[in-house]
């Protein structure tokens, strides 16, 4: 778990601590003996399974790692890197499309009042002058904001890690595949303009073909290929060179300057899966701004940047760069000249890296909306928007699949002191309960109602027994940071062989990513958010990111590389069993 930590880095810490903002109480540990069924990683309870659970715990260590973990709890959530700094951004990073400023401004200026509100932004959240997060009165945990800035995954010793720079005063600008490091601390927005446009003039005009060389696609791809892959190129001086520099920014510009979204779907689409050599996926937030000023962020997720703090911090930069002022740069001395960063890489290994990654790429049409599917609609008949939602989502599975599956919601955990992510299943036995019903012919419309209402409480039930105590997943996880590589090489080995003797006698069936969702919060200055031309490999069917506005709600799919079905079809499917759903409220 102990990272060393060299003079350029200004924490090794995950969740960094900010003066000025209340932390929330720690998540509380559930006890030994629910612990031991181990129910929420697939494990049926039973006498067998519980003995060798226990068996499993006494010769691991894990017995003294539990006792001893309420006073290290809090330091080892702050300090362990539980999602291990995976590396493939292409699907595991979101895109969020930005708001139009309502001003007319070229590509250079509208870039230059992001960066310049990223500024802003930075140093309300570093001051302790940015509102905290809260549920009701209760702040929310702050420490994943800084992840935003000057961070990012890097490739250290044949390992990936997550690096925090101390520096603020540059940014990496990348146009036309090539790479350049612009110092912009403490410039005024009109010179950040300038100094882009003279480098957009330049790279215009010097029209160098270095797509093909470009490590972009590198950047993004399989975390394996890339360990693999920057440990040839980066035994090279000059290579190396420019990955050591590239970590000191205080966050990334992609200028797409020959593509023009009509739309915010659209401009998600081309962040998210295209335009590869025109990214630097370790960084943490990439800004991409296109040829029409539309833009976007890219905002890495194995950064520690969850989905809420993503929306937040990209609408609190849209906020801040629309108030943004533009003077003249007539008369300001312009910017030092930019740091072109230099690679050596042969066209060959790029194609390759890009062959890899085309696996994951989809051309379809991934954003939808259902209109009159809304807030409003669900608020008028007494329901809650989220549980009767994913009711009409088991409807559409049960329809698509022919029976039911499990659909894992992501839930938010930062009511809690460094935290993030819990899941529940949404598919409860009442909910599927509720589908069945539903399904047969001439059902009593108001015991459906009545069943709608104990599925939507089933599913508030497990939301809050999934955020009850920190997660048995987590605490797994904790448990193998903190062991050294021998101790891991052991733990390894005796859980292949109970789980080997769990299956053989039945007792250990975890249950499959067959259907993930996720509904980030919602900010009017980001009126799309997910993963747009992403095929998920890690599940069996597809997910989506949604989100319910008052009068209509919005689906962004990934669908599996396995599923059969076009986006369209699986959301004609949903669409279907609304139109079902909202009958139930016209008899």
């Amino acid at each position: 778990m102990d990272q060393v930590m060299n003079t350029e880095e200004r924490t090794n810490d995950i969740y960094e601590r900010i003066p000025g903002y209340p932390l929330p109480p720690l998540v509380p540990l559930p006890p030994m003996e629910e612990l031991v069924g181990l129910r929420e990683l697939g494990i049926k309870p039973s006498p067998i399974s519980r003995a060798m659970i226990k068996t499993f715990m006494a010769l691991t260590g894990f017995n003294s790692f539990y006792k001893t973990l309420p006073e290290n709890l809090e330091e080892h959530l702050r300090s362990s890197n539980l999602r291990q700094a995976g590396l493939f951004a292409l699907i595991n990073s979101a895109s969020l499309a930005l708001a139009d400023d309502s001003r007319t401004l070229s590509p250079a200026e509208r870039a230059s009042t992001l960066i310049a509100a990223a500024y802003q932004f930075h140093d309300d959240l570093m001051s302790g002058r940015l509102e905290p997060d809260k549920y009701k009165d209760q702040v929310l945990e702050m420490g994943q904001y800084p992840n935003l800035f000057s961070t990012s995954l890097t490739i250290d010793r044949g390992q990936a890690r997550l690096f925090k720079s101390k520096r603020t005063d540059r940014i990496t600008v990348i146009l036309d595949g090539r790479y350049f490091l612009l110092q912009t601390g403490g410039a005024q927005p009109e010179q950040i303009a300038a100094a882009l446009q003279t480098l957009i003039d330049r790279v215009k005009s010097e029209n160098q073909p270095a797509v093909d060389t470009s490590p972009g696609p590198i950047s993004g791809s399989i975390h394996g290929l890339q360990l693999k892959t920057f440990g040839r190129l980066l035994q090279n001086p000059q290579n190396k060179e420019a990955f050591q520099k590239i970590r000191h920014s205080f966050l990334t510009l992609c200028l797409d300057l020959d593509d023009h979204p009509e739309t915010y779907e659209r401009a998600a689409f081309l962040t998210q899966s295209r335009n590869q050599h025109n990214r630097w996926y370790h960084a943490s937030l990439q800004i991409v701004v296109f040829g029409n000023a539309k833009a976007c962020t890219f905002c890495n997720f194995n950064a520690y940047i969850d989905g809420n703090p993503m929306m937040r911090g990209s609408a609190e930069i849209q906020k801040r760069a629309t108030q943004v002022e533009l003077n003249s740069a007539a008369n300001a001395p312009a910017l030092p000249e930019p740091d072109e960063l230099k690679w050596q890489i042969s066209p060959e290994v790029i194609q390759q890296v890009r062959r890899q990654n085309q696996f994951v790429l989809d051309d379809q049409q991934a954003t939808f909306e259902i209109p009159g599917l809304g807030k409003t609609f669900f608020q008028q008949q007494g329901l809650l928007p989220v549980p009767a939602f994913m009711v009409i989502l088991d409807m559409a599975v049960k329809q698509l699949l022919g029976r039911h599956a499990p659909i894992t919601q992501y839930l938010s955990m930062s009511k809690y002191r460094y935290l993030n992510l819990a899941f529940a299943n949404a598919a409860t036995p009442e909910v599927t309960a509720f589908t069945d019903y539903v399904s047969q012919p001439n059902f009593d419309p108001a015991r459906a109602r009545e069943m709608l209402q104990e599925a939507m409480e089933s599913q508030r039930q497990a939301y809050r027994q999934a955020r009850k105590y920190l997660p048995q997943s987590k605490i797994v996880s904790l448990f193998m940071a903190t062991r050294t590589s021998a101790q891991k090489a052991w733990v390894t080995l005796l859980l292949g062989l109970a789980v080997m003797k769990l299956k053989f006698l039945g007792l250990y069936k975890p249950e499959n990513n067959e259907i993930v969702v996720s509904h980030p919060d919602i900010r009017p200055e980001v009126p799309v958010v997910g993963r747009p031309g992403i095929k998920l490999p890690y599940i069996k069917y597809f997910g989506f990111h949604y989100q319910i506005f008052d009068d209509k709600t919005v689906i962004t799919f990934m669908p599996s590389p396995k599923w059969k079905l076009s986006n369209g079809e699986t959301f004609n499917a949903i669409v279907q069993n609304a139109e079902k759903f909202k009958k139930l409220f016209a008899q």
